[in-house]
């Protein structure tokens, strides 16, 4: 391991530890000593990690993992040390990665081959921001739905972190975009450029249909349950529902595993409907093709300014709990992060 030029003797890492599933009071803080770099990976001093839903459903135990684990989709630091079979990057390199886990840390290990560059021209919290959301933002539009200009579609949660980047990435894709949103969020999506559906005052199907009386192209939807049922109503006969979320799981009736069938099972069945639409799941795993690529052209969107990633709030590493209950209560507008 390559040290210089930075003197990592004596310093410690700090990090959430969930040891069993439960409510944000189970996440804890723990010191350890900087962990050991494989020779194909980079030590990363973080400066942001994104606070997100799958967090949140990792702790309480809907989405299966092993414990004790450390959440964190995504971090944006410098690089401190290298492995020695890393090469193109060196210490005092400013780096973001989709970690999937272990990013509420003051130090992470990252494979070389998934951690890219940030440009000079990008704040870091810009970086930070522009990560987990506006990556599958840009999955969802142009690799899985492979939309054109001049499609439609329907996002839900549309003042949300991937909502938000849902919006923006559609205006610079020239895609016509709807989203639910509650009264007070109405605004926001009219300055994302999106046209909203305020669904406590209409109903978004019957809303959508009285636009689009043939339906629109595709329909994002990260809540499932029977939400998933209204959301293919809007679709046309070549449409696409894709789901790419479980919110619906967060309520708390049922244990951990009944809430997520509840989630997903609709989708299951929609899948088996004989006709030419089309029915999917995206979630963002190690095993998406062409990672790296989409966070390169989604940083190069924020730099010539075609995007700009919206932040909520930003909690200190140690306020891991409040961070939780802030997602979950307040359901804010924006990303959420955490500084270690």
């Amino acid at each position: 391991m390559i040290q210089n030029p930075y003197d990592l003797s004596g310093l410690k890492n700090k990090k959430v530890i969930i040891r069993t599933p439960g409510p944000a009071e189970v996440c804890e803080i723990f010191e350890e000593d900087l962990p050991s770099l494989n020779a194909d990976q980079v030590l990363v001093k973080v400066e942001y990690c994104g606070v997100a839903l799958g967090d949140i459903l990792f702790r309480e135990g809907i989405s299966p993992v092993e414990y004790p684990m450390t959440p964190g989709y995504d971090v944006v630091g410098h690089i401190v040390a290298i492995g020695t079979k890393v090469y193109g990057f060196k210490p005092g390199d400013r780096v973001a990665a989709l970690t999937l886990k272990d990013g509420y840390s003051s130090y992470v290990c990252i494979d070389s081959e998934i951690i890219v560059a940030v440009p000079q021209g990008i704040t870091s919290e810009k970086a930070i921001g522009a990560m987990l959301n506006y990556v599958t933002a840009y999955q969802l539009l142009v690799n899985k739905a492979k939309l054109a200009a001049g499609s439609s579609i329907l996002i839900h949660g549309a003042a949300g972190g991937v909502g938000l980047a849902v919006l923006g990435l559609a205006k610079v894709l020239n895609i016509t975009a709807y989203g639910t949103v509650s009264t007070h969020k109405v605004s926001t999506v009219t300055v994302a450029g999106g046209i909203p559906i305020d669904y406590t005052q209409t109903d978004f199907v019957k809303e959508i249909l009285i636009k689009n009386g043939n339906g629109i192209d595709a329909v994002f939807d990260p809540i499932g349950g029977s939400n998933l049922w209204r959301s293919y109503k809007v679709l046309n006969k070549n449409g696409q529902l894709i789901s790419f979320g479980v919110g619906e799981a967060l309520k708390k009736e049922g244990n951990a595993k009944w809430r997520l069938f509840k989630a997903v099972w609709p989708l299951l069945v929609l899948k088996l409907l004989p006709n030419s639409r089309k029915v999917r799941l995206y979630t963002t795993t190690a095993k998406n093709r062409h990672l790296k690529e989409v966070i390169e052209r989604v940083f190069a969107f924020v730099e010539s300014g075609k995007i700009t990633p919206v932040i909520s709030k930003v909690f200190p590493l140690t306020s891991v709990v409040d961070a939780h209950k802030y997602l979950t209560d307040q359901r804010p507008m924006g990303k959420v992060l955490l500084k270690p």
